[in-house]
């Protein structure tokens, strides 16, 4: 199963070494050299949950470039295992100053920063990762959105592109879409609202609480991007059962900076962290595919049984899909937020990718 599609060359051009272990392996950064831009000693913390895996090598990446341009005088600090800051609270650790910088997924609070979950609607018209790229960036222009990260005291840093989930789960597999009625899966956003719609029992966890509900029987399994989150979460070791290329869609998490730290930094280190977006996303991206070399290999030997996208389930998940973005839509209206204008907005972005 492919994910991710070929780099493009522009993309190419600042990728990095690429990475042959879901144990990701840090980019090369040379030694003891002049900086390329100079400034003062400045050491920002970020929050992170989870161990470091291709979900955090966006943001690796881009404080590898930050350091390296300044011979390691701007340093970003990535503190995993949520030491900082509990994944649910980073955007509130964020907005009271508590570390300079976080990661954080909208779909964990999505009345923080309505509108932001649009990126994670399922079936978005969006061909691959480095399209998604391009959109993440147009949509944290949109002033709704920007509105909204102004009230969190923040100002982002970095868009986190998932590759397209998948389903794995224990226990009997869900071959018929009554079948899928009767399991109870982890799963959020746009593509949560979809298996909604699809008639599954649905909630929303902690990525790092997943391996013990599935292990303890609390929930049947979950969606994922495939293949690095399974991997990274061992899910296979205790699964059963995996979707095979249904390309569920995918949400969008967040790397962000406190808005007061950021206004503090000197206008070349501002500068230099709008510089390293591209070769950040292009190691990244580089990373996903990779690791799913040496993922799908686990997933064979872990004996999974692969299920087969069927007409009758195709057919359920399109029209599923449709409702999914409407409810999107309503609820935001509700809060008092033109959804409509925002889905049109995303809509317009993805378009202007083709």
């Amino acid at each position: 199963m492919t994910t991710t599609k070929t780099l493009k060359n522009a993309v190419m051009s600042v990728a990095c070494a690429s990475l042959l272990s879901t144990v990701a392996v840090p980019l090369s950064v040379t030694g003891a050299m002049a900086a390329e831009v100079d400034g003062p000693k400045i050491k920002w913390l970020m929050s992170m949950w989870g161990n470091r895996r291709g979900f955090s090598e966006g943001v690796e990446g881009l404080a590898a470039y930050v350091s390296e341009k300044t011979d390691g005088n701007f340093q970003i600090d990535i503190q995993y295992g949520g030491v900082l800051s509990a994944p649910k609270e980073n955007l509130d650790g964020l907005s009271l100053g508590a570390f300079e910088s976080a990661v954080f997924c909208a779909t964990y609070h999505p009345d923080k920063i309505p509108g932001l979950n649009g990126l994670g609607l399922a079936a978005l018209p969006i061909g691959s990762l480095e399209a998604k790229v391009d959109v993440i960036e147009a949509y944290y222009k949109n002033p709704v959105i920007a509105a909204g990260y102004a009230k969190w005291n923040s100002v982002p840093l970095l868009g986190i592109p998932m590759p397209s989930y998948e389903a794995m789960g224990k226990g009997d597999a869900p071959k018929t879409v009554d079948d899928w009625k009767k399991i109870s899966l982890n799963s959020s956003g746009g593509v949560g609202r979809m298996m909604a719609a699809l008639g599954v029992n649905t909630t929303v966890m902690p990525a790092p609480e997943v391996y013990q509900g599935i292990d303890r029987g609390i929930i049947n399994g979950t969606t994922f991007p495939y293949t690095y989150a399974f991997a990274s979460y061992r899910l296979h070791e205790i699964s059963d059962w995996l979707t095979d290329n249904w390309s569920l869609g995918a949400i969008v998490c967040h790397a962000a900076a406190n808005k007061a730290a950021y206004d503090a930094l000197p206008p070349q280190y501002q500068k230099l962290l709008e510089d390293g977006k591209a070769a950040a996303y292009a190691h990244q991206i580089q990373n996903y595919s990779d690791v799913d070399i040496i993922n799908e290999k686990a997933f064979e030997e872990a004996g999974l049984e692969r299920i087969p996208m069927t007409d009758e389930i195709r057919a359920a998940v399109d029209a599923a899909a449709a409702p999914s973005w409407t409810a999107w839509v309503d609820g935001l209206n509700d809060d008092g937020v033109d959804g409509q204008s925002l889905l049109d907005y995303l809509l317009k972005a993805a378009a202007d990718t083709e």
